[in-house]
């Protein structure tokens, strides 16, 4: 037969035994279901890196406005680039424009004449196909290669201490 002290171990025991369990439950088990929780929901959505995602969207944005800017810049340059060389090219041209105008108005011209003008026009029209064809056209756009894309904007873990 049982003794008191021993009923008294075991009625202890077990409710010793049962306040362990109702703190293991409220300790353990729901801190973490309560983590395991929070994880999911960063694997469904976004859910804290909203923020940061904005930011990243914004950034985005601002990239493609600086992007669109420089390229409009680049479009005005060469047009003025072209402009330039065309007037340079048309006031050489003039006054040849204007001796061939004369010599055919008075139809007094020479072999010569025929000769030195033709040279003319062909140097002309050398200096346009250079211009034209010239491979530092295309130095003067950047290789978008010159651009490290991987580092523009990029993602790092910040370690805890």
């Amino acid at each position: 037969m049982a003794t008191i002290n021993e009923l008294n171990f075991c009625s202890d025991f077990k409710e010793h035994e049962q306040q362990l369990s109702i703190k293991f439950d409220n300790d353990i088990v729901r801190s973490h279901d309560e983590l395991l929780e929070q994880m999911q929901k960063l694997e469904k959505s976004n859910y804290l890196s909203l923020d940061l995602f904005d930011q990243i969207e914004q950034w985005k944005k601002t990239a493609i406005k600086k992007v669109e800017k420089a390229a409009e810049k680049a479009h005005h340059e060469l047009i003025e680039l072209i402009d330039k060389q065309r007037m340079i090219m048309t006031k050489q041209l003039e006054p040849i424009t204007r001796e061939i105008r004369c010599l055919r108005k008075e139809e007094n011209f020479a072999e010569d004449d025929i000769n030195r003008l033709k040279q003319k026009i062909n140097e002309i029209q050398q200096k346009l196909k250079q211009f034209i064809e010239k491979d530092t056209n295309k130095s003067i756009i950047i290789d978008n290669n010159q651009i490290d894309w991987n580092h523009l904007i990029y993602i790092r873990e910040i370690q805890p201490r």
